[in-house]
């Protein structure tokens, strides 16, 4: 399956004084508004000193989004641990102030990571990775950046299922599935996460792994921000030398005649070498007009390997269903008269190993049981038009899937359902269980990013 995306520059609950928490006032509804918040950021500021800003002497904040960034929030919050993040998820529902947690803040929406008009929870302190003893696993805290994780195991000769890209953060990253370079060979980052411990809604701190809260363990395996917050992630790690990349550019008169080299590539990585990695963007510039390039990748030290060359929609492999699918993007820019932006259709695999891997330890969220390699395809700003579009030329050439990748998926877009009716189901009962006031749905406290309910 290839990922394609065009970017434009209650067995679960144990009983604590958190579950008493009160939602009403003399039985009305506590509103989150900015007198709440304000009330919740000056309890905060008692409780977390040199830890809690103000928005208007907040200089050190920084985040990957524009949109995100000017996003006006009234204080930012950096707890330290999961003790911490409890006590302030007990101070904001206390207060009824809508929030946002923010590990890298590589998401695209305000809410999703930066509160609009309430508390940033950023977990940036919360950023070890512990290696265990045998060198199999690591605990990597639920505030890491993936340039961290790859930093503390490096020395260890080790690697992980992690971005890549050095800013993104392990918690959005892996609770949307974490499709990684090395997916042929090791699946996503969720199929390797052994434990995670987790802030629920109540405040309550439990740690989810097969055994042990099982449908939590499930729910959070593709499930989104929709069921607490993790605080770390006891994750498997893999020995890992060097590695090869090596990008090229094309002309646009050689898109045809490169993407039937892609598709044989994709069907090595799939059938012969999991090693072999390719991902290839289909851009516009105004200086070079229409053009394709790649990048290669193989996770041996190999410098000639044996194969070298934000709305989201998944198709099976196609040569006719791609160059369709760069026509229409040619054509929705140019009829848009957009060509003073950089869109680029950045494709890349899942490939039929990873469809495996995800069937293991209890299975994930997901919904991905098919047979073969797929492709996905996902685009954020001109996304209503081509979309719409690509997905009936993926439908004509009986090439379309109906899964949704949450972390390149533009709002509007209906991810859960793309994980197929019983397992939105199972995500929507498991989530009223944990969370029957709906501190972390659609119409609670936080509200950003993609909702079960």
């Amino acid at each position: 399956m290839k990922l394609t995306y065009l970017s434009l520059l209650a067995p679960f609950l144990t009983s604590t004084n958190a579950a008493d928490i009160s939602l009403q006032k003399d039985g009305v509804p506590i509103l989150h508004n900015g007198t709440n918040c304000q009330q919740a950021c000056e309890t905060l500021a008692s409780e977390f000193p040199g830890r809690l800003h103000y928005l208007g002497s907040d200089d050190s904040f920084t985040i990957w989004d524009q949109k995100q960034l000017e996003t006006r929030y009234v204080c930012r919050v950096e707890p330290a641990s999961a003790d911490e993040v409890s006590k302030v998820l007990q101070v904001l529902v206390n207060n009824w102030c809508r929030f946002a947690v923010k590990c890298g803040g590589h998401s695209r929406f305000p809410d999703d990571s930066v509160s609009v008009g309430g508390v940033t929870v950023d977990l940036g302190l919360i950023n070890n990775t512990v290696v265990s003893d045998d060198r199999t696993t690591a605990r990597i805290g639920g505030g890491s950046l993936t340039r961290q994780i790859f930093a503390a195991l490096d020395p260890y000769g080790l690697a992980h299922v992690g971005g890549r890209v050095g800013q993104v953060g392990v918690g959005g990253f892996t609770l949307g599935g974490g499709t990684s370079v090395l997916a042929a060979k090791y699946g996503w980052a969720l199929d390797h996460v052994l434990e995670y411990e987790v802030v629920l809604p109540n405040a309550t701190i439990v740690v989810a792994s097969e055994d042990s809260h099982p449908d939590l363990y499930y729910a959070l395996r593709g499930g989104g921000n929709n069921f607490g917050i993790v605080t770390s992630f006891n994750t498997s790690v893999f020995p890992q030398g060097t590695v090869y990349t090596g990008s090229r550019t094309f002309a646009d008169e050689q898109t045809d005649r490169f993407l039937e080299e892609a598709e044989k590539i994709f069907t090595i990585q799939d059938a012969e070498d999991t090693n072999v990695g390719l991902e290839y963007r289909y851009t516009y510039s105004a200086q070079n007009g229409w053009t394709i390039s790649s990048t290669q990748r193989y996770s041996e030290p190999v410098s000639n390997p044996p194969v070298n060359l934000f709305t989201t929609l998944t198709h099976y492999p196609s040569v006719e269903l791609g160059k369709k699918g760069l026509e229409l993007l040619k054509r929705t820019v140019e009829r848009a008269n957009l060509t003073s932006l950089t869109p680029q259709l950045i494709t890349y695999s899942i490939p039929a190993a990873t469809m495996e891997m995800s069937k293991v330890r209890g299975g994930n969220a997901l919904g991905l049981d098919v047979e073969g390699h797929l492709v996905n395809d996902a685009v954020y700003a001109l996304a209503d038009d081509f979309i719409a579009d690509f997905r009936k030329a993926a439908e004509d050439a009986n090439a379309f899937h109906p899964f949704i990748y949450i972390n390149y998926a533009n709002k509007g877009q209906d991810v859960f359902l793309s994980y197929g009716k019983q397992n939105q189901q199972r995500l929507m009962e498991i989530q009223h269980e944990i969370d029957p006031h709906g501190v972390f749905t659609s119409s609670g406290l936080w509200t950003g990013f993609f909702k079960v309910r």
